[in-house]
């Protein structure tokens, strides 16, 4: 090896990574020195935001241990101002307060809720009232109201009779605000006594059973159920049967024992086979015997007559599953 190639040789153990680079960091551009200055701005505002709401807490623990009584009193002299009302029926804000009645200096410290829960528990479409301060100044009333699913004729005590509405549980109220065509839609209870309890009557027994027949047609047969006019509960205690009375059908007769849904649909077979008749041909339909119905039919044509008011068994057929009404 000569003399030149020694001299040129690196001395052992150095490479290129112990050669010293000189490299400037990048510049923060002008966007990047503004978005820094935003962040610092924000971590500051949130401080001074935490800090404060701690500080306001410190002074009201403070204030309720120090001078309890000064906190009270303000909070007491501060009158009631509005009224909301959270419902899922029909009442309006301004029949809540005029029930309520509050006196215009009433503060809220000062209102006996029970007392007007209880005021407002008095109309009878009312099921449920829960009443809430709001503090300083705001009562809210929250209601769960009945809904109407039958009507109910009454003396007023003058002898004149007025409307009363009957719902699912059997509570007769009077019914405020709802839609004409709605209620001209229910029909009649009958069969019933009404009996006296405080300003209202005792609730109708036996409500949720009519209840359910009544919603199950409305929904399954809306048809059927439009020309129905009074439902008698005269028989219902004694034979657990519902009579309906409808506009081209005297009499209907429906057992609380069975599927309603079943019976609809037998009633509606029924219906639709008399069609052949002459009308009105159809007196009594009675759904409450299993498999068979008797039917009682008038205006009978001469080949059919078999006796003075001939009564037929309709075998409904027997189908799986549900029935299209």
């Amino acid at each position: 090896m000569s003399a030149a190639a020694d001299i040129s040789a690196p001395p052992p153990g150095r490479s290129w990574r112990n050669i010293r680079q000189e490299v400037r960091p990048l510049a923060m551009s002008r966007k990047g020195r503004r978005r820094q200055i935003v962040a610092w701005m924000k971590l500051g505002a949130l401080f001074t935001f935490v800090a404060a709401g701690g500080w306001g807490i410190v002074e009201v623990v403070h204030s309720w241990e120090t001078d309890r009584a000064a906190l009270t009193k303000a909070v007491q002299s501060e009158p009631v101002r509005q009224i909301v009302l959270i419902t899922d029926g029909v009442l309006t804000q301004p029949w809540a307060a005029g029930v309520l009645a509050l006196p215009k200096s009433a503060s809220l410290m000062s209102l006996e809720l029970r007392a007007l829960r209880d005021k407002l528990l008095t109309n009878g479409q009312v099921r449920v009232a829960v009443l809430t301060r709001n503090f300083p100044d705001t009562l809210v009333v929250t209601l769960q109201e009945r809904t109407p699913v039958a009507r109910v004729s009454a003396s007023d005590g003058f002898g004149a009779t007025k409307q009363l509405l009957v719902a699912k549980d059997g509570v007769v109220y009077d019914g405020l605000n709802y839609n004409k065509t709605m209620l001209a839609g229910l029909p009649w209870l009958d069969g019933i006594r009404l009996v006296k309890s405080g300003p209202g009557f005792e609730p109708i027994a036996g409500m949720a059973d009519v209840s359910t027949l009544l919603a199950t047609t409305q929904q399954e047969a809306p048809h059927l159920y439009r020309g129905w006019l009074i439902v008698s509960l005269a028989r219902l205690a004694a034979n657990d049967e519902i009579v309906v009375r409808a506009q081209d059908i005297p009499e209907i007769i429906f057992s609380r024992k069975s599927d309603f849904f079943k019976q609809v649909a037998r009633l509606d077979y029924v219906i639709d086979a008399a069609r052949v008749l002459p009308d009105p041909a159809l007196r009594s339909i009675n759904l409450s015997l299993e498999g068979q119905v008797p039917v009682r039919l008038e205006n009978v044509p001469d080949k059919l007559t078999l006796v003075a008011e001939p009564i037929f068994q309709i075998q409904p057929p027997q189908r799986k599953g549900q029935r299209d009404l």
